[in-house]
């Protein structure tokens, strides 16, 4: 008789987390399909189903653990706007599912991905410390904090859009013209 082995709940949603990451990154939520999401996991529908409820909500968490996980590598600095910028697109070049994932959201939801309900704290530590640099006089006062926020992510996404830098001089080129512009646009 074959012997039933049990499945640990938080290994099976990591690994359907991880089957969902890289479907909904290749597809898009309107292109992802439950029954690759599920082969690839090695997890049944119904047990998908359980986990997650539905696919809008296996998107949202799969979006989420990236966008959580790169916070944590996130180091945002209000004083070093141009280093973040720097950072920001070294990161999405590392990762990117991520930047993938991030433009699905915004094609097929049309949402800021900035009001995730997950890192609306760490949003609200961002804009703390701009008002406070504005406050003091070390960034330009003509752009809301959120627009701020807004401005470095779209200069650091420019170059996701063109495809891979060739080399690491490439790369580099465009980092130093991402800090370049940051530093230009929003330094006193």
């Amino acid at each position: 008789m074959k012997q039933r082995t049990r499945r640990n709940a938080a290994q099976s949603r990591e690994t359907l987390l991880a089957a969902a990451t890289e479907e909904f990154a290749s597809h898009g939520l309107a292109g992802a399909r439950i029954d690759r999401i599920a082969q690839a996991a090695g997890i049944s529908k119904p047990m998908l189903y359980t986990y997650f409820g539905d696919k809008e909500a296996l998107f949202d968490a799969a979006l989420t653990q990236e966008v959580m996980d790169a916070a944590h590598a996130d180091r945002f600095d209000p004083n070093d706007l141009e280093g973040y910028a720097g950072r920001t697109y070294d990161l999405l070049v590392e990762r990117p599912r991520l930047w993938r994932l991030l433009t699905w959201h915004h094609l097929e939801r049309g949402q800021d991905v900035l009001m995730l309900p997950a890192g609306e704290v760490l949003l609200g530590e961002k804009l703390d410390g701009i008002a406070a640099a504005q406050a003091e006089g070390r960034i330009v006062a003509d752009f809301t904090p959120l627009d701020v926020v807004r401005l470095v992510a779209a200069l650091t996404q420019l170059w996701c859009m063109t495809g891979a830098a060739r080399d690491a001089a490439e790369h580099a080129a465009r980092r130093a013209t991402i800090m370049r512009a940051v530093g230009r646009l929003l330094r006193v």
